[in-house]
């Protein structure tokens, strides 16, 4: 089946939410992140251009694209409805699930650890873990 047939391709997620996502979940070399009105500037468009593209009143030309992807450094397919561009897209949804939920600071912050510091970590989160789910069984 050619990428052209494949039914799942049909399913792509709007611009706007896929930009949406970039400003949020990037994050400049020192950590700090994005803001609308200074992706804005920075790519040479008005702030109410931008949150025109993320809200869907307006299709981006393919020149403004490239320039986003280039500002954000992600390939330009992951602004398509390619299988990759599909693959990029999911990447970066798992990074905002992540992020929403305090997990990439965890790993940020784990990176730095011995591998032995890293060992009882996980072992901590394992033992929360199953506390957890044994107390979700023992309240129902």
């Amino acid at each position: 089946m050619s990428e052209a047939e494949d039914p799942d391709l049909d399913e792509t997620e709007p611009f706007g939410r896929l930009l949406e996502r970039l400003i949020n979940v990037k994050k400049h070399p020192n950590g700090r992140s994005y803001s609308v009105a200074e992706v804005a500037e920075d790519v040479g468009i008005s702030k109410s251009q931008l949150y025109n593209l993320i809200n869907g009143a307006n299709e981006p030309k393919l020149r403004l694209v490239q320039e986003l992807a280039t500002y954000f450094g992600v390939d330009l397919e992951y602004f398509g409805n390619s299988r990759r561009a599909r693959k990029l897209q999911e990447q970066y949804a798992l990074l905002a699930k992540l992020s929403a939920h305090g997990v990439r600071d965890v790993a940020l912050r784990a990176s730095t650890l011995s591998p032995d510091a890293l060992s009882n970590v996980r072992a901590f989160i394992d033992f929360q873990a199953s506390r957890e789910t044994t107390s979700d069984h023992t309240s129902e």
